[in-house]
């Protein structure tokens, strides 16, 4: 997977390649939060769902991470945590670890 990839699946410009260094460094980062979710080692080429978490990790690390913000004495707030429905696409590729 590379930052191609990602960029097709979060329907960004392809041409753009100005972020493509922090895409392959999230890229990294985020597959083995995967591996350590799922107890399992992926090898490319990823299985889809872990490619769509990954993109979607990206997406949401872009957009969704402000909780709130305040006008008065300009504060924000940010989610640390991803949320649990970005886990969904990698259910079928947990193991159990005993």
């Amino acid at each position: 997977m590379d930052a191609s990839e990602v960029k097709l699946l979060n329907s960004k410009p392809l041409d753009d390649h100005s972020h493509d260094e922090e895409i392959e460094a999230m890229i990294t980062i985020y597959k083995g939060m995967a591996e350590e979710y799922c107890n399992n080692k992926f090898k490319t080429p990823y299985p889809s769902g872990v490619k769509k978490f990954i993109a979607d990790c990206i997406k949401y690390g872009e957009t969704g991470n402000i909780a709130g913000r305040s006008m008065g004495s300009v504060s924000y707030s940010f989610v640390t945590e991803l949320p649990e429905t970005l886990y969904k696409s990698l259910m079928p590729y947990r193991k159990l670890k005993w």
